[in-house]
């Protein structure tokens, strides 16, 4: 017996939760920029605050935490829409959610810069 036949399927599993934890971040990367209503509530006010932030010059500000109660917000709608089991801060925790944070900053900071969204 070759000793990849006892250890090889350990690695297997550990790439399973891997790519079903990648899959659970981009659907809910891609449901938060979706929701019209988070980004009612959460969003036009943060971009708000960058823009605002870019015109008095005061220089770097990184906003990404401004964007954790829209995340942590999208975060249950997802948990409820989905029916997931489990409780939800063990789902995502806190560790996804400031990853969210850096992800959902970096994917609209350019676009709030540029204008390309009426403020």
């Amino acid at each position: 017996m070759l000793l990849k036949e006892f250890f090889g399927r350990s690695l297997d599993l550990q790439s399973n939760e891997r790519k079903r934890n990648d899959k659970l971040r981009d659907e809910l990367f891609q449901f938060v920029i979706e929701h019209d209503r988070l980004h009612k509530d959460y969003f036009f006010p943060i971009a708000r605050k960058i823009k605002l932030a870019q015109k008095q010059n005061t220089g770097e500000s990184n906003f990404t935490e401004e964007f954790l109660p829209m995340v942590k917000k999208g975060c249950l709608e997802f948990y409820h829409k989905k029916n997931m089991m489990g409780k939800p801060e063990k789902v995502f925790t806190k560790d996804l959610q400031e990853e969210m944070c850096e992800r959902l900053y970096n994917h609209y900071y350019e676009d709030i810069i540029k204008d390309h969204y009426k403020l």
